[in-house]
């Protein structure tokens, strides 16, 4: 989706940022960074792995229209050449700042970069990175002055990744451009994405196919009927081999292969009206699978039987048929207990 490998850094700003709940003080720019070459190719590498952990495509939105979202009126000013890339960086900052009330947020450096020939689909197009680090990175030390900040990056040392980033793609203006986000910290889920981005999901294949593999996750607990969680591990592990079966899928195709085995047809489709509902997910009667949502999706799967006797059963999720032929689910009447039959060859 995204290819890097022609990009390079045309333009970089450091600052510093605080939290505006504890009232501490910005350090804005006065000048773009100058890089040597080597700091070019390590900042690059360091910015652009952060973001491709970033599977999911998202764009800025709002309530009202898009000009209200802060960070998509600075970046469509800035792509149309109505502003300067400092004093661009600096509202970047501030608007940064303004949401920064979390008592969690943490003071940190950020950087504002303009990238060229970014590879997106069939176009080349240029991007802005917004990238903050809130850890202190062994490898990255900074130098804090009244007028500035400066950066040493210490050599034979390989750059990690950072705390916070995202890269506006300067394609599809009209409908709140192309953005990729991470935010590798956990204490505010809120603050990065929504409060200070106003990121939306974009309605593509990859959504569907997320959205679609949560809706059947979460309805599979539905599925539990004495405690049997082979039989929820059952339909979520059918579900996988539809998904991998069907580069196309259709509501006729789910229907058949999956729900109309386990006869819960009508049972499903209202689960998945009222989980749009509450969701506020919109999904389609067919979509195409994307294969690398999937296999993020399958990671989320739990793969594992645990039994209050402190045993776990590992099933493979890619494997149901050969797992369904070798094992069997049963109850002692001596014991009183539940009981799973495993049949095996040789052990591995």
């Amino acid at each position: 989706m995204l290819n890097t490998k022609r990009t390079y850094i045309d333009k970089i700003t450091l600052q510093k940022v605080g939290s505006k709940l504890r009232e501490e003080i910005n350090v804005l720019a006065s000048q773009e960074q100058q890089l040597t070459e080597e700091e070019e190719k390590a900042l690059k590498g360091l910015f652009v792995s952060s973001i491709r952990a970033s599977q999911e495509l998202q764009k800025f939105g709002h309530h009202i229209g898009l000009e209200y979202n802060t960070v998509y009126d600075l970046c469509a000013k800035y792509f149309d050449g109505k502003q300067e890339f400092v004093p661009f960086s600096n509202s970047i900052l501030h608007h940064l700042y303004e949401n920064s009330n979390h008592p969690q947020i943490k003071t940190g450096e950020l950087f504002v970069v303009e990238f060229q020939d970014l590879e997106f689909g069939d176009i080349i197009t240029t991007g802005i990175g917004i990238f903050k680090i809130e850890k202190k990175l062994e490898y990255l030390n900074f130098n804090h002055r009244p007028d500035g900040v400066d950066f040493i990056i210490e050599k034979g040392v390989k750059l990690q990744k950072i705390d916070k980033g995202c890269l506006v793609l300067n394609t599809e203006k009209d409908t709140g451009f192309r953005v990729f986000s991470v935010d590798n910290n956990s204490y505010d889920a809120a603050y990065w994405k929504h409060s200070f981005l106003g990121l939306e999901e974009v309605l593509n294949d990859s959504y569907q196919t997320k959205h679609y593999s949560n809706l059947i996750k979460d309805f599979s607990s539905n599925l539990v009927e004495e405690n049997d969680s082979y039989a929820q591990k059952d339909f979520l592990n059918q579900t996988i081999r539809v998904f991998n079966d069907n580069l196309f899928l259709t509501k006729e195709i789910i229907e058949e292969e999956l729900l109309e085995p386990f006869e819960i047809k009508e049972k499903f489709e209202e689960y998945k009206e009222n989980y749009k509902l509450a969701n506020q997910i919109e999904l389609e009667e067919s979509f195409t699978i994307s294969p690398e949502t999937l296999k993020k999706e399958k990671k989320k799967i739990k793969s594992e039987i645990s039994l209050d006797t402190r045993i776990q059963i590992k099933i493979d999720v890619d494997e149901i048929d050969t797992v369904k032929e070798n094992i069997e689910r049963g109850f002692d009447e001596d014991k009183k207990m539940h009981f799973y039959k495993v049949f095996f060859n040789e052990e591995l």
